[in-house]
């Protein structure tokens, strides 16, 4: 199931597909995949997923200043993966990508992004996210 950007457009409603979206990428990006000896590794970590929400609220605190730095948001994460070049980071930004560019026009769908972005960051803790 992929993130569908019209939860981000408001052209469909963030309901349970949403929560059960987050659920399951929020369980992916804390898992990660399994090594070659079957345990988990590869994971996004809390200070990587905390350090980019935070450039994400700070936007959102102040959308007339900040507005022109969403679409660097993807940057970012790009400049994420290649330093750290794993399955969750690489799974974050790409699932983000085009949501990020969307958001980027408004924002509403900027704060869409924002609680979709809540609940992954939620279940990802939930789901045993670590540093």
């Amino acid at each position: 199931m992929n993130l569908e950007i019209k939860w981000i457009t408001g052209e469909q409603k963030m309901g349970v597909e949403m929560v059960e979206w987050a659920n399951s990428i929020g369980e992916k990006l804390a898992k990660g995949k399994e090594d070659r000896r079957g345990r988990p590794s590869q994971q996004l970590t809390t200070s990587q997923i905390r350090k980019f929400f935070g450039e994400v609220k700070r936007i959102q605190a102040d959308w007339e200043k900040y507005s022109d730095d969403v679409p660097l948001l993807n940057a970012k994460l790009a400049y994420a993966v290649g330093r750290k070049n794993e399955f969750g980071i690489k799974l974050f930004a790409k699932t983000f990508y085009e949501a990020i560019m969307t958001a980027s026009q408004e924002k509403d769908y900027f704060d869409r992004l924002v609680k979709i972005l809540e609940a992954t960051v939620a279940y990802h803790k939930f789901h045993g996210g670590k540093d």
